[in-house]
């Protein structure tokens, strides 16, 4: 009888306690997800009681422990399974080739046609070298007089120091051809 009285008075303070907070809620917006978190409260309160009488609560509690590991295993699974993919040889490729993409890019805004991009990445995925061969898109400018220096090698020269510029490497790492 005392164990009964226990629980109806735990149950009593749980329940005021829950009907001041609920009729505390600032705005009344927020009063249907309290009162949603009070419902929950006090039928967990009431159950706890009856579970334990049955024997049936330590249980309950060591199912969802199970099912809590089993999720984790099956997460850290998942996990293994994307660094098993970051590892593998199509990212490398992948990124290589978007690279080349890039550079392809970068050239054309120069004024220059690739004709072959090779990019070779580091094990920190940054750019080892890259090997490049191009050809001067054709114009028809026009030019009277002598030319003290070769404005190709100029342009190939900044055109190197973009690509380094752009992908933070060394301009010894990149290979130019005409």
């Amino acid at each position: 009888m005392t164990g009964i009285l226990e629980w109806v008075k735990n149950y009593s303070m749980v329940f005021l306690l829950l009907t001041v907070l609920t009729s505390a809620a600032a705005k009344k917006e927020y009063r249907k997800y309290i009162q949603l978190f009070v419902e929950i409260v006090l039928v967990i309160t009431l159950v706890n009681p009856l579970l334990m009488a049955a024997g049936k609560s330590g249980d309950l509690f060591e199912k969802i422990s199970y099912d809590s590991f089993w999720q984790g295993l099956e997460g850290i699974r998942m996990d293994q399974e994307k660094i098993d993919f970051l590892n593998d040889d199509y990212y490398v490729s992948y990124y290589e080739h978007a690279i080349e993409e890039d550079i392809r890019l970068l050239a054309e805004h120069s004024g220059y046609v690739v004709t072959e991009v090779e990019v070779l990445l580091n094990e920190a995925y940054g750019a080892k070298s890259i090997e490049i061969e191009v050809a001067k898109q054709k114009d028809d400018t026009i030019i009277v007089g002598t030319i003290e220096s070769q404005p190709e090698d100029e342009e190939l020269a900044a055109l190197k120091e973009k690509i380094a510029a752009y992908y933070q490497i060394d301009p010894e790492q990149i290979s130019i051809e005409d």
